[in-house]
């Protein structure tokens, strides 16, 4: 099989910009060169007008280079090169784009509530929440997975000064960050906690709340809502104070302060931590 068919690539090439039939001449071109348009086309399938015109475009793009003879012919740059010269035209782009509109995005957001789909799509907000913040961070995620992808974007603003601190029932590595754990092992299970879960809480200004199932049907809120932010925030406070009075003060003691579904949980994490 070429790799004109390999579907997945040309998906992969269209994810950053190019088009289908771009990223087909492109890759006709890394198998056979040098080489002419007429003769790319005769090899590739692909009707000549379209090669033509996508090997125009691929030279401007930084993809493909002409080699003077009669006829000209075309060589491919190597995908390392190619690529950088489509992560710069992007960067450029982007720079542009931010430039332009940023004037626009004036509206008051306090009161709104955004549903965000995708695992990549959450992702990528969190992170970009993260990087807004100035003073204070919490996070809950239960997961080693799901905070791998902020990790580096925490750590950059701990060093800022920023104050972060992070909860979780389980086990996780989280290096210089403050983590408040009770360290169960990703086997635990029970009723009430989801270990997919994500909830992010910034500046006490905004908060993400994320349930990942899989990378497509994954979904979260992101809102400024005063009350859905604080409600965030105290749930993620009250959960690090139970951790913290557990270990000061005891199982017995402290299931005399909670509720009976609290106490319920908390026996279950014993169990747990005693097997």
């Amino acid at each position: 099989m070429g790799l004109t068919e390999h579907s997945e690539i040309i998906e992969s090439f269209e994810n950053l910009g190019l088009s289908p039939n771009e990223a087909r001449v492109y890759l006709a071109l890394l198998e056979n060169h040098p080489i002419t348009g007429y003769q790319l086309s005769k090899i590739s399938g692909i009707l000549r007008p379209v090669v033509y015109e996508m090997l125009g475009r691929l030279v401007e793009k930084g993809g493909a280079r002409i080699v003077k003879s009669n006829p000209d012919t075309y060589i491919p740059v190597e995908i390392e090169e190619f690529l950088r010269n489509i992560e710069t035209e992007f960067t450029v782009a982007r720079g542009n784009i931010a430039k332009m509109l940023k004037q626009y995005l004036v509206a008051d957001e306090s009161d709104y509530f955004w549903n965000i789909l995708g695992r990549k799509n959450i992702q990528n907000s969190l992170i970009s929440m993260i990087e807004r913040a100035e003073t204070e961070i919490y996070l809950c995620t239960h997961l080693q997975e799901n905070f791998d992808p902020l990790s580096e974007t925490l750590h950059k603003k701990l060093h800022d000064g920023v104050k972060i601190d992070v909860f979780s029932y389980f086990t996780m590595d989280t290096r210089e960050l403050t983590l408040y754990s009770y360290n169960l092992r990703n086997t635990f299970t029970f009723e009430g906690i989801i270990p997919p879960e994500v909830i992010l809480v910034c500046d006490g200004k905004e908060t993400i709340l994320a349930n990942y199932t899989d990378q497509k049907s994954a979904k979260a809120v992101h809102s400024k809502n005063e009350v859905m932010v604080h409600t965030s925030k105290q749930h993620i406070i009250e959960s690090i104070y139970m951790i913290r009075l557990w270990k000061f003060i005891g199982t017995e003691k402290l299931k005399v302060l909670m509720t009976n579904e609290d106490r319920k949980l908390l026996e279950a994490i014993e169990r747990h931590l005693g097997e």
